[in-house]
């Protein structure tokens, strides 16, 4: 709903329950759906519910979208942008997994990011709502598979800066301690998945309305990560004057 700039107002929750499951649990749970779901003006209007081995949720949303935003649409010359940072829920999954050891605060910081995850509803709609926007993409799976979902949907390349990439949030990077390599925070930024920040392509006329792009950087915390090119470059890293292919990998589903 969010990436396509479009206006959530019903959800809807399947929930397969083991006969163990604590009641308080399932209150604490429905609770926790419909605090988010009335956050963005959202009703939970129904559902089902069904005896499970396992704890499984489906949901589904409903919206509608005044200017609706497809992957489609991204041209060479437009402008690659993403809201937010990337790679916290990645930081943090790998911190529950005791596969890296950070900070007491950094870790308290990246789990809220990995298991509250905030809807860029708001976001998304005035991307859709600027004029500029070409294509919409949430990045769930990681930015890499994003990336070449768009390029496939629209039949371009992509080429980014990587050290315009926003990689952690400021107050993750603000703290000392975490001693990470330039290649660890490419992995975590590029090839894991669960963000859910949104990346989108503009038109490149956009820069020159200062106005507009003040707007975007302060409501939707928009940074511009690289350029749309021509399909036969590929997908690529610009770092000075070298490039380098992107690995196209991330989270698969299957």
């Amino acid at each position: 709903i969010a990436a396509m700039g479009a206006h959530p107002f019903a959800f809807v929750i399947a929930m397969g329950v083991s006969e163990q499951t604590e009641a308080s649990f399932m209150d604490e749970l429905t609770a926790g759906i419909e605090t988010c779901a009335s956050t963005y003006n959202t009703a939970v209007v129904g559902g089902d519910i069904t005896r499970s081995n396992e704890l499984i949720l489906t949901g589904t949303c409903l919206g509608f979208a005044d200017n609706p935003v497809r992957r489609s649409g991204a041209k060479e010359g437009d402008l690659l942008c993403v809201t937010g940072s990337l790679g916290n829920a990645a930081l943090a999954l790998k911190t529950i997994k005791s596969e890296l050891e950070v900070p007491k605060r950094v870790e308290e910081i990246v789990k809220k990011a990995l298991v509250q995850p905030q809807p860029r509803i708001n976001e998304g709609i005035i991307i859709a709502n600027s004029g500029v926007a070409t294509s919409m993409i949430d990045i769930s799976d990681g930015l890499a598979l994003s990336i070449a979902e768009i390029a496939k949907s629209s039949n371009v390349g992509a080429e980014l800066y990587e050290d315009r990439i926003p990689i952690f949030s400021e107050e993750i990077r603000r703290e000392e301690g975490l001693n990470l390599s330039e290649g660890e925070r490419r992995e975590l930024a590029f090839y894991y998945g669960g963000d859910y920040e949104l990346l989108f392509t503009i038109d490149r006329s956009a820069l020159e309305n200062d106005e507009l792009m003040q707007r975007l950087k302060r409501e939707v915390n928009l940074s511009i990560i690289g350029t749309i090119v021509p399909p036969e470059e590929g997908i690529n890293f610009k770092k000075g004057i070298t490039k380098e292919n992107m690995e196209l990998k991330g989270y698969q589903h299957f």
